[in-house]
Formats: structure tokens, sequence, C-alpha cells
């Protein structure tokens, strides 16, 4: 699997991608909840593309870190310069006033709330940062069922600090819970994706059921409240849902008919191109939220939304390709005739 691209892991982000977008365009309550496993499936294929990549290679981790600093958190610096400059433009153009302040700006780049959305980069980052010393332990661990253990241990560690978040106020818990609990969490799932590989198939059946369980009983505990209520920090129940639903979906994908309905060309690039569609799909909803009067007859159906947002980040984002795609042409032509 690590030498042939792994297509499954394309199709689930695929499905991740496509979730996130929907998300972001006000379904309604039921279909909210329906997708709300988009981030830690997203999270989990972060684990599996680590451990296809990083399986077989010494990792020098210094120049590790570098490179996904620059792969992840250069690139939201980048959009959100280019995002805060698109509508100060738009703002001389129409005469408003900036719609963002400096709080907004600031808060944005550090990746804790400003304009939103932004702040999974962060995520993303921190989960990278600790995957190499995930990958180290689960190499010294050759039972499957260890390694579950492990991991129940470290989550029992921090459901911990979970309370102890809840006794923070102010700047303290909102820093504990973006910088620690979420970094402590998310990387945990990351850790079983770290392992996906290495699970068998029935463990790969216990595992999905016995989140499924976790996650009735948690239901039926919070009274039926949607998971998104307990996405920050992020606790058992919305991780059980979106770990059931996650391995329920990669269990599917074993079966040859329901991967090739997702086999084409399509799925693949907005797979290979998730990262930029998530930046450029910010933008449509922006312009939504500002001038939603002006066009309430895209704003008031969140199908409407959704297909608004989603063509116009797909539309950027096949631009974003192909100048991609030539300026490294011209790259590659000018260090040929050098």
């Amino acid at each position: 699997m690590g030498a042939q691209r792994d297509r499954k892991i394309d199709i689930l982000r695929f499905i991740a991608i496509m979730c996130i977008i929907l998300a972001h365009s006000q379904p309604n309550e039921f279909i909210f909840q329906l997708r709300n496993f988009d981030v830690t499936l997203m999270v989990l294929l972060l684990g599996v593309s680590f451990y296809l990549s990083n399986k077989n290679k010494e990792i020098n981790y210094f120049n590790y870190v570098f490179k996904r600093f620059k792969r992840l958190v250069v690139p939201t610096w980048n959009f959100l310069t280019l995002f805060f400059f698109l509508f100060f433009i738009i703002s001389i153009i129409t005469g408003d006033k900036y719609y963002f302040n400096l709080k907004d700006i600031i808060t944005s780049y550090v990746m804790i709330d400003g304009i939103g959305y932004v702040w999974i980069m962060k995520v993303f980052f921190i989960v990278a940062v600790i995957s190499p010393l995930i990958l180290n332990k689960s190499n010294k661990i050759k039972d499957n069922k260890v390694y579950l253990i492990m991991l129940m241990g470290w989550y029992t560690l921090y459901a911990l600090l979970v309370f102890i978040h809840h006794g923070l106020i102010g700047k303290y818990q909102l820093l504990f819970e973006h910088f620690i609990l979420h970094g402590f969490g998310y990387s945990l799932i990351a850790a079983l994706g770290i392992r996906l590989y290495l699970f068998k198939l029935k463990e790969l059946l216990f595992i999905c059921v016995f989140f499924l369980l976790v996650f009735t009983g948690l239901m039926i505990l919070h009274d039926y409240n949607p998971t998104q209520q307990f996405k920050y920090p992020p606790t058992m129940y919305y991780f059980s849902y979106g770990l059931f639903v996650s391995f329920f979906l990669y269990l599917l994908l074993h079966i040859s008919f329901i991967t090739k309905m997702f086999n084409n060309k399509f799925v693949f690039f907005l797979s290979e191109n998730s990262l930029w569609l998530y930046f450029w799909h910010i933008i449509p909803i922006y312009i939504l939220q500002i001038f939603s009067s002006k066009i309430s007859f895209i704003n008031n159906n969140f199908v409407t939304r959704f297909v608004f947002i989603f063509l116009v980040a797909l539309l950027i984002t096949y631009v974003h390709k192909k100048l991609k795609s030539k300026e490294n042409k011209v790259k590659f032509s000018s260090s040929k005739t050098a």
C-alpha cells in the first residue's frame, strides 16, 4: 500500500471535505449531525497518510517539523493575507466599512478565533508534530490489543485535562483548550490512523461496533443532544460518533462495487487538493454573510448555499491548480537551462 496510492484513503478524504463544506452551508439539524464525523475522519486520515509516508523511513524530526510548518502553517498565512486583502478591496469598491478589525486579523493568524474555520490547520500542525512520537511508540508495540489499551489510558489522561480545563477562566482556558486539549485529543485520533493498516478485519469490526456502543450509551446519557455541543473541547461523545462512522465507511470501502462508485478523476482531484479547496471555500462563505440581503435567492436555502460555496471553491481551486502547474513548469524549464 505504501508503493501504490491507496484510493480508499482518497475517497474517505473526499467524503470528509465534502461534509465539511456541507456543514458550513448551514444545513438543518439532522443533516448537520449526520455529517459531524468529518473532522474526526480527516484527522484519522492524517495519521494514515503519515504512516504510509514514513513507516519505512528514518525521520529527521526537526527537518520534518519544518516541512510540516511550510505545508500547513505557511499556506494558512498566505491564504489569510490574500483573504483580508481581497475583502479590503471589496470594501473599497462597495464603499463599506472594512469588515474585520485588528483583533479579527491577529487571532486569525494565531488560528484561535478570528474569521473562524482556520483553527483546524493549527490542529493539523500540532498532530503532525506529535505523529513521529506516536509512530515510534506504535512500532515498539506489536500487539494491537496492547496498543488500544494504551490509547484508552491516554484518553483517561485527556479526560482529566478536560476536567481541569473547566476550572480555568479567561485567556488561560482559551489557550489551554486550543494548544493543549485540541492537540492531545486529536492526536489520539491520529494514533488510531497510524495503526489502521495493522488492524485485522475482525479488529476493525470490533472497533467500529465498540464506538457505536459507546456513542449510543453517551447519546442516551446526554439526552440525545447533538455531538456538536461536545466538540469544544472534543469529548468522547463527539469522538465516538466520528470514529464509528469513520471506521464504518472504511469497512464499506472494502466492498469493491462501492469503491468503484467513487473511482473517478473528480473525486481524486478534490481529495488531492482538499487543503486548498478548504481554504477557498471560506471566501464564498463570507460573500454570503456580507451580502446576504443582496443575494437572498442563494442565501435563503442551504442547498443553494452549498452549491454556491462548493462551485466557487471548486473554480478557484481549479484555477489555482492550473496556475501552480504552469509556475512549476517554468521553474523546471529555468532549472534545465541554467
